[in-house]
């Protein structure tokens, strides 16, 4: 599926600069959140260089906050890298919806502009290709946009690592903070379909901690109680194929 423009409804052909220009309203909104994480993650151990990276090569907004407070912690490295991924999963589902933008892409492009997709250039680029003509174009729109968003999160983050190395700033409160934000984008993911999910998986997270010593009955629980919703979401679907099938007979 591909999407067509047409000039006569006001549709556009623009590039990379265009999308550049429109990712400003994306890096106004980056900006202070970039520059508070930098200054955190300075005070929290590490060095500003560390989190420029930090934001260069993960880019996952809330959940580095989150990182560099499991980091503090002394979280193992498998923690932090499947605490990132669960709350981050939603973003596999908008990948998906941008594909049929570009029908004809390479691997290349597909992991490039993937890198740069998080909940705010998702949205611009939604609104903003379905007016684009052309998948060359949608692609060089898109480039724009995402390159426009990192480059301000990761120059942010350093600037305020700079700030936070030199300028005593200190942040009361964070720590809860930081356990709301969790809450809050967990629970954001909550619905009919999964909430059991979750309950199997706080359940078996209680019982392993009496178990199993360390933090890694938390991994065991979440695999298990996903790999049990996943499985029984696959017999309930196929049930309800089969009952349509015999239906239509």
């Amino acid at each position: 599926m591909s999407y067509k423009a047409d000039t006569s409804n006001g549709t556009i052909e623009k590039g990379f600069t265009y999308g550049l220009s429109q990712s400003l309203t994306i890096a106004i909104g980056y900006a202070p959140v970039a520059i508070t994480f930098g200054i955190l993650a300075t005070q929290f151990g590490l060095t500003f260089w560390e989190a420029g990276l930090m934001s260069l090569f993960v880019y996952a907004g809330a959940s580095q906050f989150i990182a560099i407070e499991m980091i503090h912690q002394g979280a193992t490295p498998l923690m932090i890298g499947v605490t990132t991924l669960i709350l981050n999963i939603r973003h596999f589902i908008m990948s998906l919806s941008v594909v049929p933008y570009f029908p004809e892409r390479s691997l290349p492009w597909s992991l490039g502009l993937a890198q740069g997709l998080t909940d705010e250039t998702f949205v611009l680029n939604t609104k903003v290709l379905k007016n684009v003509e052309g998948e060359e174009n949608r692609r060089r729109v898109m480039l724009g946009i995402n390159l426009g968003a990192y480059a301000t999160w990761v120059s942010f983050t350093i600037l305020g690592g700079i700030i936070g190395k030199w300028l005593p700033i200190q942040f009361s409160g964070f720590q809860f903070a930081l356990l709301a934000l969790f809450i809050i984008l967990t629970t954001s993911s909550l619905s009919k379909k999964n909430y059991l999910t979750y309950i199997l998986a706080a359940a078996l997270a209680v019982f392993l901690k009496l178990l199993i010593p360390g933090k890694i009955y938390l991994i065991i629980s979440v695999v298990v109680a996903a790999g049990i919703g996943a499985w029984w979401r696959g017999k309930k679907a196929s049930e309800s194929v089969g009952c349509d099938s015999q239906k239509s007979i």
